[in-house]
């Protein structure tokens, strides 16, 4: 006979559960029962993790979006039913988080350097980084586009609190490299940076909505993206022969 398990140990599948309805529905849209029935678990037995659906909706997009893990044993904090802090301060956590985050890794780097003598693997490297992002945070970016037609200060988040960072530093990068000659200049600097992060966010997340995009498995995705934004941005001269025949 299989054991019991224990409110804690069955938590992560309430929360993906959580995930999928919320992603799907919306939070206006969403109730508990719908959450409840997603995760094999009566109405009644869902409110012995969370005090009521904000919280359940806060818990799982600050663990989708990496904020907090979830709650281990032994730990204090995690006593269940657990309570989430409000939405409004949810949004400004996130938003610091991101401010404090960004820019990161490669790109962080390269925007400490005036130039590079390699642009093609440093630009691969960061798109790499970016194309990784986008699909470690594609479930809690998915509920909050969908919220965010409900929510306007979801959307708000979406677009001022978690994409502008990223595309500001992008962009200040594109700009730097494009003084120096080792990346292409273009006509607009800013809207070279979404064409870059849209293309990304596309392959990485957006394609699992199409039926044709779905086939495509995620490391040739990522090649294919970054393919293409690496010849579409690096001068020929900087193309080695490594990103000129690749099959």
């Amino acid at each position: 006979m299989t054991p019991k398990r224990s409110t804690r140990e069955r938590f992560p599948e309430v929360i993906a559960a959580a995930v999928r309805v919320f992603a799907r529905d919306g939070y206006r849209s969403a109730h508990m029962s719908d959450v409840a029935r997603e995760a094999g678990l009566s109405e009644a037995a869902l409110y012995r993790y969370v005090d009521g659906k904000e919280d359940l909706f806060v818990l799982s997009i600050r663990h989708a979006l990496l904020l907090e893990p979830l709650p281990e044993e032994g730990d204090p904090a995690g006593a269940f039913p657990l309570k989430a802090p409000p939405l409004a301060e949810m949004i400004r956590q996130a938003r610091e988080f991101v401010a404090e985050a960004i820019p990161f890794g490669s790109l962080a780097e390269a925007l400490q350097v005036p130039e590079t003598d390699d642009p093609a693997a440093e630009l691969e490297s960061i798109m790499r980084e970016l194309f990784t992002l986008e699909e470690q945070t594609s479930v809690a970016a998915d509920m909050i586009e969908r919220s965010a037609r409900e929510l306007p200060e979801l959307a708000d988040l979406l677009n001022s609190g978690l994409r502008a960072p990223v595309l500001a530093a992008l962009a200040g990068y594109l700009e730097s490299r494009a003084k120096t000659g080792r990346l292409r200049t273009t006509p607009d600097t800013a809207a070279t940076a979404r064409l870059v992060l849209e293309t990304l966010t596309w392959f990485a997340r957006h394609r699992l909505s199409d039926p044709y995009g779905a086939a495509i498995p995620a490391r040739l995705a990522q090649d294919t993206a970054i393919d293409a934004l690496l010849h579409a941005l690096v001068p020929p001269q900087y193309l080695t022969e490594q990103y000129q025949e690749r099959p």
